[in-house]
């Protein structure tokens, strides 16, 4: 059985915090979960030469300026609680989220092209490699909770699990289960020396990569299931799926960092998590 009672949310006491703080208690409510505020004071970034006493006073700003927007923030009639620490902010997260038996993580993307970005972009990295918990990364401001959800696929099992966690806890059912490849190119048509067979060529790789998609739909019982193609590659197609049917959250899954062909190494996840203009989960089964 699911354990969805606590949640963590780690903050970087940036512009968009209060979106962030919105969006964990909105998709917390669902479950009546409990909420883990964190905030690290980054070490990696003070150094150790900082005196004791102006880490105090950091922790303290931190907790006063995280209860100041939580005034601004519809906490649902939820319990949650604030911790900071001087720690590096991925193994804070990470540790406190085990601490906690978290169900989940949730972070902020600041879009801004600033150190801020640089930091929370390899912080979400970290997270999401070694963390074994779905990560949700919160873009945009959460008017409502999610309606228009998305499942991208590799036919994995992991990424089963990643949608089926998401249709559990988001209450969703519908979720759309989108797979899509690469079209071979034009030059490698004319490379290999086939281009007169071209047409012939495509259709079998399409009722191949077809057949392989619908076993994987029937066998795991799925209803909304669609296929994609592209010419120039699957992060093109699956970020053009995004903005022409202006899906609110965007499902990737991986199986971690020990796993070095998952989906996560290769570039795919780590491009979507970049450009999509969604909000993302990436869903790691919990280790």
């Amino acid at each position: 059985m699911d354990n969805f009672t606590n949640i963590l949310v780690a903050l970087d006491i940036s512009n968009n915090m209060n979106d962030i703080l919105n969006r964990t208690f909105l998709v917390a409510k669902r479950h009546n979960s409990k909420i883990t505020i964190v905030h690290a004071i980054d070490t990696d970034f003070f150094g150790s030469f900082i005196e004791d006493a102006k880490i105090e006073k950091l922790k303290r700003n931190a907790i006063g300026n995280i209860k100041k927007e939580l005034e601004n923030v519809n906490t649902q009639g939820l319990d949650y609680t604030i911790e900071v620490q001087k720690a590096r902010p991925s193994a804070f997260i990470i540790d406190v989220a085990k601490e906690k038996n978290a169900c989940m993580i949730v972070i902020g993307a600041n879009e801004k092209k600033n150190f801020t970005t640089t930091i929370l972009g390899s912080t979400a990295h970290n997270i999401a490699q070694k963390s074994y918990l779905p990560l949700l990364i919160v873009k945009n401001k959460p008017h409502q909770s999610y309606k228009n959800i998305v499942a991208f696929t590799d036919l994995s099992e992991v990424s089963k699990k990643g949608l089926f966690f998401s249709k559990k806890f988001f209450y969703q059912q519908n979720i759309k289960c989108v797979y899509a490849y690469k079209k071979m190119s034009e030059i490698a048509f004319r490379y290999r020396d086939e281009y007169e067979n071209k047409e012939e060529i495509e259709q079998e790789i399409q009722e191949h990569e077809q057949k392989k998609f619908d076993q994987f739909v029937k066998k795991n019982n799925i209803e909304n299931a669609k296929l994609i193609e592209d010419r120039v590659g699957v992060t093109n197609a699956l970020s053009n799926f995004i903005n022409q049917n202006k899906q609110d959250l965007a499902i990737l899954s991986s199986k971690g960092i020990n796993n070095i062909g998952s989906l996560l190494y290769g570039s795919t996840t780590s491009s979507l998590m970049q450009i999509l203009k969604c909000d993302i989960l990436v869903y790691i089964p919990k280790s």
